[in-house]
């Protein structure tokens, strides 16, 4: 059951996320301040149930992928296509004996409250 717990989980995805796809990786939700010089960040969200199925757990993890916009407004396509590769080579090199992560989907969307594009990579988590 300690696998299934959700802090443990947080903690080994910032872990093989941080400072590899971006610099400005969190746990939960944004920062309330951005600052100025950042280009990108990521906010890797939990926001499903951790499915305990007793031999293991299955749960869907959420990476949101933000880019500043470039000065006309227009998504950064280049920042975005840069983060999406990053989290695909963490996804393709993580080995872990308990937690095995593929890519499931992903969407695009804007974040009107910060004014950045962002995608949003569904990871499928499962616990072993």
């Amino acid at each position: 059951n300690s696998k299934l717990n959700i802090s443990k989980i947080e903690t080994y995805l910032h872990s093989i996320i941080d400072n590899v796809v971006s610099n400005n990786t969190y746990v939960g939700t944004p920062p309330e301040t951005i600052k100025e010089d950042w280009q990108d960040m990521c906010v890797i969200d939990l926001g499903s149930d951790i499915v305990d199925f007793n031999a293991y757990g299955k749960g869907v993890v959420l990476v949101w992928l933000y880019a500043r916009p470039l000065a006309t407004g227009a998504k950064n396509v280049a920042k975005m296509s840069e983060l999406e590769t990053k989290l695909n080579e963490v996804i393709d090199t993580a080995r872990n004996s308990t937690y095995r992560i593929s890519r499931r989907a992903t969407y695009t969307d804007y974040d009107s409250e910060r004014k950045w594009h962002c995608n949003i990579v569904e990871l499928n988590l499962t616990i072993v």
